[in-house]
């Protein structure tokens, strides 16, 4: 969660400069190299037959629409603001579970939920007029979409499939994406200091994805899960250095409800 906020932060600084393409390509292109040179270190790139699975696809095309979003979602909104609305992810799997018929419909589970979103509604304050609404906050919102469905998939991929396979597969995905969108984008040079920047997200992005895929794999997500509210402290203080950005009363409780929300909702399982 640390290595993810600080990605945040640096995708952030580069969004006044870089188009989404053209970041998405950049830090996708550096994640990719250094991924690769994990799995030849590992021995692992023989194995590239293991990754011939409908799962592991899924995985690249949602880490696609996650990573997409999140840049789209950092460029046009406060950075703490878009953390909290993402983590509204873990609710979104409980959701899942119960719609799909994993989980029963019982009051411990949907009551979080609710609780959640009213949380979001708060903070995204939605309105009749699309003039006013601010659209990162809507990008924000799906990314927290993508981003469970990213980590459902990712427990349905194969033991057998080593993680830095995955976690390289799922980069390099994000790259060729940024290409593609960043056809229709005018570049800029690449010798700014915004290179630089997006080198280092993608150290931060490619080792906590990495991490986050070793940690969801052989285990309960309520286990792994409550780590992540971690990072809206960390987006709370990086916001506020960084761009002199606090949340307002009303955001605050939003926040603080989506928090509430998930934590509860997290304890509740592992105590049943």
């Amino acid at each position: 969660m640390a290595l993810y906020v600080l990605n945040d932060a640096l995708v952030k600084l580069t969004t006044r400069q870089f188009g989404p393409g053209q970041i998405l390509a950049v830090r996708g292109f550096f994640a990719t190299m250094m991924v690769a040179g994990i799995a030849h270190g590992a021995g692992q790139l023989r194995n590239w037959r293991l990754l011939r699975q409908p799962m592991a696809g899924a995985r690249s095309g949602l880490e696609v629409t996650t990573a997409a979003s999140s840049v789209a979602a950092l460029a046009l909104a406060p950075l703490a603001t878009v953390t909290a609305i993402m983590m509204v992810a873990p609710l979104l799997i409980v959701m899942s579970a119960v719609l799909m018929g994993w989980e029963q419909a019982r009051a411990h589970r949907i009551a979080p939920v609710l609780l959640g979103f009213v949380g979001v509604l708060l903070v995204i304050r939605p309105t009749a007029s699309f003039g006013d609404f601010n659209w990162g906050l809507a990008f924000a919102l799906a990314c927290a979409a993508s981003l469970a469905a990213r980590d459902i998939v990712t427990r349905a991929i194969s033991p057998e499939v080593p993680t830095v396979l995955i976690a390289l597969v799922t980069t390099a995905a994000v790259c060729v994406a940024g290409v593609a969108l960043g056809s229709r984008e005018t570049w800029q040079p690449l010798d700014r200091f915004e290179t630089t920047l997006l080198a280092l997200a993608a150290i931060c992005a490619a080792l906590g994805n990495y991490a986050l895929i070793e940690a969801c794999r052989g285990v309960d997500l309520s286990v792994v899960t409550p780590f992540r509210y971690t990072v809206i402290l960390w987006a709370l203080l990086l916001g506020y250095l960084g761009w002199g950005e606090a949340p307002d009363a009303r955001s605050t409780i939003g926040i603080v409800l989506i928090s509430a929300a998930g934590l509860y909702s997290l304890l509740t399982n592992q105590r049943r």
